[in-house]
């Protein structure tokens, strides 16, 4: 299969994205697909869609060129009003299928998956509604209740009207706070 393996891109997860990407990208490659590696925001313009999946990819130089940028990488945050990098969309378009390997915003939250869905790009996990929900934690919690799936207690607490009134039920401290829509372990607080 040509496979595109997605990664990186804006979020606070961008460097364990990368890894993740790369650790996929060399299992489908050592399975024998033809595999390219991309920096979902950075895109790559060395890369000919036409010929992509026909010239020998290196994930080594793929890396540098990704590197060679990290220094601007907030300067073109701040800077681009377009999220997908050059060729990103082009390259997709041309694949079987994309390995999702993006991790927070713009990658777990289905904004990604929405674009491919409307411009019809195979990609893997789930879809962007379900990625949407299940991104946002008082959503999903909400669904868990209201479906009787056990849950740990927990509530909404909004920036500046935080105090021990607006514990939910049945909580005490110590307690752990998450930010709402971060991924993995960014935005956890130990709160005494």
């Amino acid at each position: 299969m040509n496979i595109v393996v997605l990664a990186g891109g804006t979020s606070t997860e961008r460097e364990i994205s990368l890894i993740s990407g790369k650790g996929i990208y060399e299992a489908l490659k050592n399975k024998g697909h033809k595999v390219i590696f991309l920096d979902v925001f950075l895109g790559d313009k060395s890369i000919n869609p036409a010929k992509a999946f026909e010239e020998e990819f290196s994930i080594k130089e793929a890396l540098e060129r990704i590197n060679s940028q990290e220094h601007k990488l907030k300067d073109l945050i701040q800077s681009r009003k377009v999220f997908f990098g050059e060729n990103v969309i082009e390259l997709c378009q041309k694949a079987d299928i994309v390995f999702m390997a993006l991790h927070g915003a713009n990658g777990e939250d289905g904004k990604v998956q929405a674009t491919f869905d409307l411009m019809g790009i195979k990609y893997t996990g789930t879809g962007h509604l379900s990625s949407g929900i299940s991104m946002d934690k008082a959503i999903t919690k909400d669904i868990f209740r209201a479906k009787n799936v056990p849950t740990p207690v927990g509530g909404l607490l909004l920036k500046g009207k935080v105090s021990e009134e607006a514990l939910p039920e049945g909580a005490s401290l110590p307690l752990v706070v998450k930010t709402c829509c971060g991924g993995s372990s960014v935005g956890v607080y130990l709160v005494n």
